[in-house]
């Protein structure tokens, strides 16, 4: 991923949603993320931009699916050649449904507003 990709990943949102003046978009902080061209262009196209406190994966429900893959996927599992960790990880993604149960009480977000 680079800054290049996010601008296309803006120009794409803003086309779906020409009409749409209220776009927010909440990103990782990741470099590229917070690159000049990135923040120029969400400018240019009337998109906020809202970056996530730096290391926060409760917010990011993405870092849970990734610490989960790694459970099934690497930990405590020895992969001779890379061809066969890739197979392991294709594998692990394309049978995903089976561990829906796992995922629906893992990905969930259940937060409260802390003194309201």
């Amino acid at each position: 991923m680079d800054a290049n990709s996010i601008c296309i990943l803006l120009k794409a949102i803003k086309d779906k949603n020409p009409f749409d003046k209220n776009i927010t978009l909440i990103m990782d902080n990741a470099a590229y993320n917070r690159s000049w061209k990135v923040k120029i262009l969400a400018k240019e196209l009337k998109i906020k931009l809202f970056y996530l406190p730096p290391y926060s994966p409760n917010l990011n429900p993405i870092e849970r699916l990734w610490k989960f893959m790694k459970k099934k996927v690497i930990y405590n599992k020895y992969y001779e050649k890379f061809n066969e960790f890739e197979i392991a990880c294709m594998t692990f993604f394309r049978g995903i449904r089976k561990f829906k149960a796992e995922l629906e009480t893992l990905i969930t977000d259940n937060f409260r507003a802390v003194g309201a």
